[in-house]
């Protein structure tokens, strides 16, 4: 049954009716992504939870994306929610899996993901949350500025020295992009 706190986050009858189809359409594909995240049934659903209230608070929004723009706001919605609840728990994000599909540029263009898993535990933990969060779950800076908790200005610059230090440790590592 569809939580009746999300519903009274909007006042539409008309967007009440698309947001329970949003919602039972979408509730465990946003789970399964969670569980690949968090790896725990119980802050899955807590994920799954906040991401749907934050979807909630912005649904006159949300709703009149199409659906491909829809779809990539969902998946981007549950993953910083998966990530908060994470940081909430102080659980180490050394366990994320990188993403398949990640998107880069520069030197990280053609690198090859298993030379770039490895460099990835070498990193800081900042470096780590950052080439995570703009590469693998395709965040701007203004996101990722809300997610960690600092300026935007803050967000390039942790970027570009993040890059820098992978760069570096590619160049030590043979690979010569």
């Amino acid at each position: 049954m569809l939580p009746m706190m999300y519903m009274s986050l909007i006042d539409d009858e008309g967007d009440k009716k698309a947001f329970e189809k949003l919602y039972y359409e979408n509730r465990i594909l946003l789970f399964s992504i969670a569980m690949k995240i968090i790896n725990n049934n119980a802050l899955a659903e807590e994920a799954v939870s906040d991401a749907f209230l934050s979807i909630a608070k912005n649904f006159q929004t949300v709703n009149i994306l199409n659906a491909h723009k829809k779809h990539k706001y969902l998946i981007i919605t549950i993953r910083n929610a998966a990530n908060m609840i994470l940081r909430k728990e102080k659980n180490d994000l050394d366990n994320l899996p990188l993403d398949e599909t990640i998107v880069s540029d520069d030197d990280i263009a053609n690198v090859d993901l298993q030379i770039l898993k490895k460099c990835m535990h070498d990193p800081n933990q900042t470096d780590k949350e950052i080439i995570y969060l703009y590469y693998s779950l395709g965040m701007d800076h203004k996101q990722i500025s809300d997610t960690l908790g600092i300026s935007q200005a803050a967000s390039r610059k942790r970027l570009q020295k993040a890059k820098q230090s992978l760069k570096k440790i590619l160049e030590e590592e043979g690979y010569n992009g």
